[in-house]
């Protein structure tokens, strides 16, 4: 019997996993990916590929999969998990290990791949590392693959390579961290004790995805007139790839800052351009000009922090459950849009119900692992101190009216320009202001329109416009809605409103759903068009805008809810008598 440093054991060492397994039964994994996986265990055999050589991930993923009753891995090739082996087979892998180094290390080598072959051929799951690069050389990695394709070659079942991603967290990274999370943070290029760390950290909000597996028996079909080695890179590269785009599906681009972002705003050529023309047609410094577009920025440009997204999850959460029934929300939709988030820029473009919308599409979006989108929001918004707090989660501002402030429209264009640049999701809502009837508004094109000029003046080379329907059984602002309806002016938003509404949290107001609309692929949308964008007049354009502004909010129609309440209601309307008994509504 051979005794591996990468076996692991049922009866793990008892005082150090039960340790461990206090922080380790935090991780989490979403159902889909478990039914997915024993899928692919009942088609064949389960290889799970880490990005990095990593004991401690290893650990995390045995854990996890043994408590959802996934395929577990027997073995870990290239990885030390002698630490947590039973103290009998830990002495025992010591001698074995020490007759093994006093031969030749390439026998010992070898009689490490003949063990994954003699594993994966009874048909037991194991784990491999990726080595962080194809182009970083790794004897471990690399064996690892070739071992696999030549396994593959003898075996009569399909081997599934399954990349999977072990996150601390879905923290963003930014370009300019503090100390803490230089030292501490979540990201993945540490050692063994400062990923301890930040596990334990993080560990309530560790979880693990699993990205498109790679189907061996397959792949070998595709590639049979390529050389191994060839092979080898060609596989780790795509597995890695797998990896990485499925981080930032979650958590996007690593994230400038404000000033950063000011910055490129303001050095953006076409906008440098503007203020020259601009100072010579008003006769003015540009200098004065310049500091007009910096102070519009900063009245604008959000100021995005991770510790405001954290509290919000954990206040929202609280209110889903206190003064709703809950959320039914698309899974399938979702789905898609991670998918299309791997790919390039997405604009959500939601119906506008309630001030909750804001928080509703940032807390969907983050209980299933997609990267938050920067929010437009009306100014009305941004008094004190609730302006701050969304201005920190993600939210930037702009005017009811852009007319006769041109510095300001050309600073405001070129912020949303540079967020597209960046590959960071967007959020508007097509109506511009809150439906009081609970029926779709006439489209504005004001924020559409900015965001196709950015395409045209190839900020982002594609760019996804996703339909989402909000839906309410009853909206927290009923009361002020109708007062509206019945002709009373509007009501400002105000720290003394809020202060008034908190009474709402003695109520309740049924259940939320969110609905996925048909996604619209605008580079393909507009390779439809009779003409290129470029070429089109200003009429041409202003006629396209309108026309996706309507096919944006008939898709948004076509995923809508008709709710228990408006059913109901609807009933109650269209009877012919003031009222109706209980026996005849049901």
């Amino acid at each position: 019997i051979q005794y591996y440093s990468g076996l692991l054991y049922d009866n793990q060492n008892f005082l150090q996993f039960r340790l461990a397994k206090t922080f380790l039964s935090r991780v989490s994994i979403a159902d889909e990916y478990v039914e997915n996986i024993k899928k692919l265990s009942g088609e064949g055999v389960v290889v799970y590929a880490l990005n990095q050589r990593s004991e401690l991930n290893s650990l995390i993923l045995y854990e996890l999969l043994q408590r959802n009753d996934m395929p577990v891995p027997v073995y870990c090739h290239g990885m030390n998990m002698s630490l947590a082996h039973p103290l009998p087979q830990m002495l025992k892998f010591f001698w074995s290990s020490l007759k093994r180094r006093m031969g030749r290390e390439r026998k010992a080598w070898q009689g490490k791949l003949a063990f994954i072959e003699k594993t994966i051929m009874e048909k037991k799951s194991i784990v491999i590392h990726l080595g962080e690069s194809e182009f970083i050389e790794n004897r471990s990695a690399e064996s690892a693959m070739s071992t696999l394709l030549d396994i593959q070659k003898k075996a009569g079942f399909p081997v599934f390579v399954v990349p999977m991603l072990v996150s601390y967290g879905r923290r963003r990274e930014k370009e300019d961290e503090g100390l803490i999370n230089i030292l501490f943070g979540q990201t993945e290029h540490t050692g063994a004790l400062r990923r301890l760390i930040t596990f334990i950290r993080y560990s309530r909000s560790a979880f693990v995805i699993p990205s498109e597996p790679v189907n061996l028996s397959e792949y070998l079909k595709t590639t049979k007139k390529t050389a191994t080695d060839a092979m080898v890179h060609e596989l780790r590269g795509e597995l890695i790839d797998r990896i990485d785009k499925e981080k930032t599906a979650i958590v996007g681009p690593a994230l400038k800052s404000r000033e950063e972002l000011i910055g490129m705003v303001l050095s953006d050529e076409s906008l440098k351009a503007f203020i020259e023309k601009h100072a010579q047609e008003e006769k003015k410094d540009k200098a004065r000009i310049k500091k007009d577009a910096r102070r519009y920025l900063y009245e604008i440009a959000a100021d995005y922090s991770e510790t405001f997204i954290a509290i919000w999850k954990k206040v929202l959460t609280w209110l889903w459950n206190d003064i709703y029934d809950g959320l039914s929300i698309d899974v399938e939709g979702m789905a898609k849009i991670r998918n299309i988030s791997k790919k390039m820029p997405f604009v959500i473009v939601p119906c506008h119900r309630s001030h909750i919308d804001y928080l509703l599409i940032h807390y969907v979006f983050y209980i299933n692992n997609i990267q938050l989108p920067f929010i437009a929001a009306g100014n009305n918004l941004s008094f004190f101190p609730m302006g701050y707090i969304f201005r920190k989660s993600g939210a930037f501002f702009l005017r009811r009216s852009f007319r006769g402030n041109k510095v300001y429209s050309e600073a405001f264009t070129k912020y949303l320009a540079i967020l597209l640049k960046e590959g960071l999701p967007l959020e508007f809502f097509i109506e511009g202001g809150r439906s009081r009837t609970g029926k779709m508004v006439m489209p504005k094109y004001g924020l559409l329109s900015m965001v196709l000029q950015a395409y045209q003046e190839k900020y982002c080379e594609n760019f996804a416009a996703i339909p989402v329907y909000i839906g309410y059984d009853r909206v927290i602002e009923e009361k002020s809605y109708l007062k509206e309806l019945s002709g009373e002016i509007k009501t400002p938003e105000n720290t003394a409103e809020i202060i008034k509404t908190s009474k709402i949290l003695t109520k309740r107001f049924g259940r939320v759903y969110v609905n996925i609309g048909e996604t619209m692929i605008m580079k393909d949308y507009l390779a439809q068009q009779a003409k290129p964008l470029e070429d089109m007049s200003l009429e041409e354009r202003q006629s396209l805008y309108r026309k996706i502004g309507y096919e944006i909010v008939l898709e948004i129609n076509n995923v809508s809810v008709v709710t228990p309440f408006a059913l109901v209601a609807a009933v109650i309307l269209s009877h012919d008598r003031r009222g109706i008994s209980y026996n005849d509504l049901l």
